[in-house]
């Protein structure tokens, strides 16, 4: 049974990581961006519904609140600093981003980030559930499904609308992309926005979880860019095979070490794939 319960709770950890990795994925697949803010930015959506929630607002009210704030700072982080290093290095985008991500991670210590937040779920999402005998959380199951829901939709949007057809023409060719008129700037306000709200939805569904404070997005941040690493630069099928891969090695690394195991086997993978298949799980990952 302790098998069983560490492969549910791997799935959790994998769906948590989902919608992270996606965001990551999209900004690094349009604009080349390597946004060392994401952390911070799972951070403040998680105390952002701590925030709202504390006003009295209803939890699944908090929920969206927080992604769309969050969203909107993705939109004009872009817009005010991101837009200014579009064409150079992408080193300069890492720098920018890691001072950014030390701005927010800065703020959340000033407005209560150094205490442990608690957000407390609703009741229908109380209690437990059994499955192969396991009692595992309802809430875990809420989190997975809501992750899955996000992914399905999020893949349908870039399928069947105007602005997924923008965003994958730019994911598979920038050059092209500009050929077609696609307004680049509006796209990339777009994608760093959806992006955030991403990270943001992740961050305030995990805060019953993992609670919220000022850096309860730094390991996220590890986890997600070795999750990106592992299916691949770009790749969005690749990142969502990764994130649940990289969920169980954590849960069962962590069970069976009684420690770090699992970021230690993770290391190990992510360089192995960097040196036999750079392009990640399923191949479809871009070599810079």
């Amino acid at each position: 049974m302790l098998v069983v319960s560490l492969i549910l709770n791997g799935v959790v950890l994998g769906s948590i990581l989902l919608l992270s990795s996606l965001g990551l994925t999209l900004i690094y697949g349009v604009g080349r961006i390597v946004n060392f803010a994401h952390g911070a930015l799972f951070s403040l959506g998680a105390m952002s519904a701590v925030w709202f929630a504390a006003l009295g607002l209803p939890f699944w009210l908090a929920l969206v609140l927080a992604l769309i704030v969050v969203g909107l700072l993705g939109i004009l982080m872009d817009w005010g600093l991101l837009a200014r290093i579009r064409d150079r290095p992408m080193i300069d985008s890492l720098l920018l981003t890691f001072g950014i991500a030390m701005l927010i991670t800065g703020a959340l210590y000033e407005l209560g980030g150094r205490d442990i937040q608690v957000l407390v779920p609703p009741k229908i999402l109380s209690g437990t559930f059994h499955l192969f005998d396991v009692a595992l959380p309802v809430y875990r199951l809420f989190v997975t499904v809501l992750a899955v829901l996000l992914t399905v939709a999020l893949l349908i949007f870039l399928k069947k609308s105007k602005w997924g057809l923008r965003v994958r023409a730019a994911n598979d060719d920038g050059e092209m992309a500009a050929c077609l008129s696609i307004n680049r700037e509006t796209l990339m306000h777009s994608v760093v926005g959806v992006s955030a709200a991403l990270v943001a939805i992740s961050g305030a569904a995990a805060a019953p979880i993992f609670n919220a404070y000022a850096i309860v997005g730094d390991k996220i941040l590890i986890l997600a860019f070795m999750t990106v690493i592992l299916g691949g630069l770009g790749s969005l099928r690749g990142a969502i095979v990764a994130a649940y891969v990289v969920g169980l090695i954590i849960v069962f690394g962590e069970a069976y070490s009684g420690g770090q195991g699992g970021l230690l086997v993770l290391f190990l993978l992510v360089m192995a794939m960097l040196v036999r298949w750079p392009r990640g799980f399923l191949g479809e990952g871009r070599i810079e």
